[in-house]
């Protein structure tokens, strides 16, 4: 009887030899432009120089706004929902200039998110203007996916900003220029120009001199 897991072994130890590492390489990156080009036409107004690592989950790009320059990682999620349930939705999202995402980070929007040029981050980063429900115990019984979206205030996200892995912006908040957010933070207020915050939930813990 033929070992098939065995055969696969040998001819993909056989093909490595005949297939050059390069090749491979140059392969995955016209790919790669292939797919970023397809995902750039699909939102409203995106700049050049646009690059993407597949998969990518992209919802609503009808109302979306990316500058120059933007990268991302794997498993990337934009999203804007324009209608949720019975409710309906204007969101806009705008991103800037030199933004570079990590992988799996999470952008969700129904009412309005800026960010600004030159962000960087980490993986698993979380940014949203919303909840799933009000929070009361009227709702509690209720899946959370059947709960309406609810925007509590649009989140503003400066220049020159660094976001470590697994940081959560949460909804209402503004973050100023210059500043550092370090990992697995959860930010749930505002933070000033030029500072550095770190926690759960974050606060500032330094300024930059």
């Amino acid at each position: 009887m033929v070992n098939v897991q065995f055969l696969s072994k040998i001819s993909a130890c056989f093909l490595s030899y005949l297939y050059p590492l390069n090749i491979h390489q140059k392969i995955k990156k016209i790919y790669k432009n292939i797919y970023s080009e397809k995902i750039r036409r699909s939102i409203n107004l995106c700049e050049d120089d646009f690059k993407l690592v597949p998969p990518v989950n992209l919802k609503g790009g009808k109302y979306m706004q990316i500058g120059s320059r933007f990268r991302a990682g794997r498993n990337l999620r934009l999203e804007c929902w324009n209608s949720y349930g019975d409710d309906v939705f204007q969101p806009f999202l705008k991103i800037g200039n030199g933004v570079s995402l990590g992988d799996e980070c999470h952008i969700g929007c129904i009412l309005s998110i800026s960010i600004g040029d030159n962000l960087l981050t980490g993986k698993n980063v979380y940014i949203t203007d919303h909840f799933h429900g009000f929070g009361n115990m009227e709702e509690a019984c209720i899946p959370p996916k059947e709960r309406p979206l609810y925007a509590k205030g649009a989140v503003t996200i400066g220049k020159n900003v660094w976001f470590g892995d697994n940081v959560v912006i949460l909804p209402g908040v503004t973050i100023g220029n210059n500043v550092t957010v370090g990992a697995s933070a959860v930010v749930t207020k505002d933070l000033p120009d030029n500072s550095i915050a770190a926690g759960v939930p974050a606060r500032v813990i330094r300024m930059k001199i």
